[in-house]
């Protein structure tokens, strides 16, 4: 396993309770420490890969400092190799630290738990929104929340040495380039929802007052790239089509910057995006999609990336195939890290 393991990072203060935007510099070389600069300084963190464990040895921190420093220390171990085991923790003072097996003063962290612990990288996770249900669609679902606002996931991606982020769209800053991207060919192809300016304000203000959609700009580096939807399974047009959970959820995606549609663009958005669907709700066991049976290079991409091949259906614009994501797999096989 290589790790590139020096890094200089800024940790600061948010207007929500997401822990830091941490992991914006560029990587050093040195294979047993990172660097990691809050507020209060910079920390060295010792690094030692072993395996099945790594271990990390803090150094003195501030209070305020502990969480923020441990969280990007493990992030940044665990984000980079799905070979990573446990995680032991030296030197831990008492902290609100949520996760891990305290002995003394170590403390010994899964990955699969932490990376379902949505401080690092969400603004407000959905839940937990309670659970009244509500008829529509002429399905019996639960109440979906309040839509959110801003960004409402940000992870920094190591072998880009970018930030991804997922925003909620706003008709009035992203029209520009929806409209530019729903009439790109080969956007069209696919969505088939090419037209003129009106028609393209129209559905993104459609689409903010669904209750059951969330439409999303990803961005690396804060320049947009893409269109995403994020939908409640049960009472979309998909719900019917199979035995949808309450809190199953799709989407959809919309690649607009040719730029961004190579292999390493993919592997940075495709499991972030997944990644964000699980921790915004954890009662999300299952995450479903219905690409075009015949988008073959699509089909094999999900495939990479963990999601199972259920089965072929029609919808009445064309015939789909029904693929399915679950926490367990995901969050088991770590991958949030991408397939070698």
């Amino acid at each position: 396993m290589t790790l590139i393991s020096n890094l200089v990072t800024e940790t600061r203060v948010e207007p929500f309770p997401r822990l830091s935007r941490f992991l914006r510099a560029g990587a050093l070389s040195t294979p047993d420490r990172l660097m990691i600069s809050t507020a209060g300084g910079a920390h060295t963190v010792v690094v030692e890969n072993k395996p099945n464990l790594t271990r990390l040895g803090l150094p003195e921190l501030a209070p305020a400092e502990i969480v923020p420093v441990l969280s990007s220390a493990i992030e940044f171990v665990s984000a980079q190799s799905r070979d990573v085991g446990m995680i032991k923790v030296e030197n831990v003072p008492a902290s609100d630290f949520p996760l891990g097996e305290p002995e003394g003063n170590c403390l010994t962290v899964d990955p699969r738990a932490f990376w379902q612990w949505p401080a690092p990288w969400i603004a407000k996770p959905a839940y937990p929104n309670p659970q009244i249900h509500a008829f529509s669609n002429g399905q019996f679902h639960p109440k979906r929340p309040h839509k959110l606002k801003g960004i409402v996931y940000e992870r920094y991606i190591p072998w880009l040495d970018q930030v991804l982020s997922f925003r909620v769209a706003d008709p009035q800053v992203d029209i520009e380039h929806f409209h530019r991207w729903m009439n790109d060919e080969q956007v069209n192809v696919i969505w088939e929802d090419g037209g003129d300016r009106e028609k393209h304000v129209a559905i993104l203000e459609e689409r903010l007052r669904d209750p059951h959609m969330l439409a999303l700009i990803g961005c690396f580096n804060d320049v947009p790239f893409g269109y995403f939807e994020v939908y409640w399974a049960k009472e979309n047009r998909l719900g019917p089509y199979y035995d949808a959970q309450d809190y199953d959820r799709g989407w959809h995606v919309a690649i607009g910057e040719p730029a961004y549609r190579g292999k390493q663009w993919i592997t940075a958005w495709l499991p972030s995006l997944m990644h964000f669907i699980f921790l915004d709700d954890p009662r999300t066991q299952r995450i479903v999609g219905e690409p075009r049976a015949s988008h073959e290079q699509q089909i094999r991409n999900l495939d990479r990336s963990g999601f199972a091949k259920v089965k072929h259906f029609d919808f009445p614009h064309k015939r789909a195939m029904l693929v399915m994501l679950t926490r367990e797999r995901f969050f088991g096989d770590s991958l949030w890290v991408p397939a070698p």
